[in-house]
Order: C-alpha cells, then structure tokens, then sequence
C-alpha cells in the first residue's frame, strides 16, 4: 500500500544505505560552484558477478545491488536469466509490510500519513532549522530546486528526502533502481517460486504517530547529515554507481563504504517499535537465505552490497558459519 511506501521513505539511507554518517565535528563544506558533472552510463550493462555460495550440492547465488544507481543505465539480466534455470527458489533484499485488509485501519494510517507530511508546529523549515544551516539547505535548494517551494513547508526529514532526489537527478543518478523487481518478474515469468516474507504491521497508526513525534533535534541532524553528504559525497556516489554498472566489484571494495549507523537511522529508530520492524527485516533475510539453500539445491538472493561486503556483512557471517563462498 501506499502508506508502506511513505513510512519506508522516512528511513530512505536506513535501508538503503545510501547515507554515509559524518562526524559532528566535521566542518561544512561550501557547496561547489561549478555544476554537477552528470554521470553517464548509458546502454546495457549486467552489473556485477554474482556471488556463490555452497553447501554440498545446493547452490545459493547472490545478486549485490546499490543505490543509487545511474539513471539512464538499463540493466541486462541474461546471467539472471541463466541462474533462474536452476533455482527453486528467489529470495528479496526485503520483506514485504502489510497492516491488514480493515478497511478502517487503512483510514486511519491515511489521516495519520497526511498529518506526518507537515512538521508538528506548521511552523516553515527555515524556523525548524539553525540559521547556518537553513543557509546551507537553501543555497543546495537555489542551485537544484529553485522553483520548488514545498521544501519550506517539509518537517527536516522529508526535506532531506526533497534534496537527495533533487540532486541526484541532476547527478545522472536514480534513488530507486529497478533491479531487484525486474528479479522478480522474470522468476515469476520463469514459473520459479518468490519467498518474500510479510511483516503484518499490528499497531500501523501508532508506527506512524512515533515517527510523527521524532524528536526535533534528530530531525535537524539527520537533515545536515543528508545536506554534508550532497556537498561532499555525491562524486563518490557517482564513481559506485559506475563501478557497480560496469561490474567492478574491486572498484566498489576500494571506494569510502557507507556506515551502517547515521543520523537518519537514529532519527527514524528512537521509538521502539521502529526499531523492531527494523530489526525483524534486517534478521529476516539471512534466516530465509540460509533456509532455502539448505531446502533447495538452488537459490537465487538479492541483498545490497554494503549489507553484503565488509567483516561483519552477510558473505563474511555465512563464511564464519561454514559455507563456501565465491565471489567476483
């Protein structure tokens, strides 16, 4: 449903990863003056080898996907293809969420929905923020944006979501890549079975209410984590998003790794019940992949490179755990 969608986008780099976290200490950089050189990677292109991963005869193979990705790339999936003629089954990076078929549960979360778009007080960002910072929001809003006048109107992170779309358009860069759905759909062509766990949302109104009341200050700060990176990082987004289109994986383990704790996470996780969802689709992949490569002799698995690579990523907890492992 739609609602899932929007409560997701509040925690876009949580799950995603796109976000790399910056030390508070870290002074801000002015923004370039200079455009944006836009990134191009046209045409046709595979993307990375997939992993392999084994336990006696079964097979699991492992599709490591980022974001963002270049807009005008089309993704060629004939090694995909290929893979699909010997898997049982498909496994998703996530989870899907679901809050039910009450028709007046689903009304409630759209009312809620709607009110968490504006900030609490309806008060305009530019008072929500300290000055230095609001003049750091506005000079990327100028150069990116400048007839875009909701941005005032946005509690911190739904600005922060405005400005990452808005400038990695003008990067040559796509937030939302289609890759894993393009995975889906030729598996379910295929006749090969899609095991995509759903997470039934029990409290969907009161998830909402507790991103609604995020404290101001994590607002604020995951706004300037999102402004730092965009001042700062998106050449090295760019060079990712290259690397993973031509397929080189040695390129992405050499490229700044994105953290896996920033201040959007932080944000988006103070209530509790966040922090659960969270967790339960974080543990919910592993368990799955592990489940099916012991049921099946093949299985085909999506996940995002940074939860991939790395010592404590998924290759490095199924290697500690016994399997073999091969990768590009």
């Amino acid at each position: 449903m739609y609602w899932v969608r929007g409560l997701l986008v509040l925690g876009l780099l949580l799950l995603g990863g796109v976000l790399q976290a910056q030390p508070a200490e870290q002074p801000a950089a002015e923004p370039e003056a200079a455009p944006l050189q836009e990134v191009v990677v046209e045409g046709e292109h595979e993307g990375p080898r997939m992993w392999k991963v084994h336990k006696g005869d079964h097979t699991l193979w492992i599709l490591g996907t980022i974001a963002p990705l270049p807009k005008k790339m089309v993704w060629q999936p004939d090694a995909v293809r290929e893979v699909l003629h010997q898997t049982q089954e498909v496994i998703p990076a996530w989870p899907s969420y679901g809050i039910g078929a009450n028709p007046i549960t689903a009304l409630r979360v759209y009312i809620e929905w709607r009110r968490l778009q504006k900030p609490p007080d309806h008060e305009p960002l530019q008072k929500a923020l300290p000055a230095p910072l609001y003049a750091r929001v506005n000079a990327l809003k100028m150069r990116y944006a400048p007839r875009d006048d909701k941005i005032e109107q946005m509690r911190p992170m739904m600005a922060a979501r405005e400005l990452l779309t808005r400038v990695f358009d003008a990067s040559g860069l796509a937030l939302h890549n289609e890759v894993q759905q393009s995975v889906l759909d030729l598996a379910r062509a295929q006749g090969v079975r899609v095991h995509q766990d759903k997470i039934k949302i029990e409290d969907p109104v009161d998830v909402l209410k507790d991103v609604g009341a995020t404290p101001l200050d994590r607002e604020v700060a995951c706004l300037e984590a999102v402004v730092t990176l965009l001042e700062t990082d998106v050449g090295t987004m760019q060079a990712r998003a290259r690397a993973w289109a031509l397929g080189d994986v040695d390129a992405l383990r050499k490229l700044p790794p994105t953290e896996d704790r920033t201040a959007c996470i932080a944000a988006v996780s103070s209530s509790e019940r966040v922090r659960a969802l969270i967790a339960r689709a974080q543990d919910n992949w592993l368990i799955a992949t592990e489940d099916s490569l012991n049921r099946n002799r093949g299985t085909l698995a999506v996940q995002s490179m940074d939860r991939l690579l790395g010592e404590h990523g998924a290759l490095a907890t199924l290697r500690a755990r016994g399997y073999a492992v091969e990768g590009p």
